[in-house]
């Protein structure tokens, strides 16, 4: 009998990037949802937010946050997010 091992997805930097900064709010929103259920972060760091939070990221936590169906602990994840990133 074998037994079959679920195998973690490889991560690829240069797909995540381009969904994360894709001008497609639904592409966004989907990829943050599964890097957050795969890291229990968001990538922040794929975004300069020196100066303020870039505004595709805010527009994509502001969205998250807003959905009823996204969970108590992505929610406390965009708290702790929108709390250490500069202000726009």
């Amino acid at each position: 009998m074998s037994s079959k091992k679920t195998r973690r997805k490889r991560f690829d930097f240069e797909q995540t990037k381009l969904a994360a900064t894709s001008d497609d709010p639904v592409v966004r929103k989907k990829m943050f949802k599964e890097y957050f259920e795969d890291f229990s972060e968001f990538p922040s760091y794929l975004f300069d937010n020196a100066a303020a939070i870039d505004p595709k990221l805010l527009a994509t936590m502001l969205d998250l946050r807003n959905d009823p169906e996204t969970s108590k602990e992505m929610q406390n994840g965009i708290d702790m997010l929108l709390e250490r990133l500069p202000s726009a």
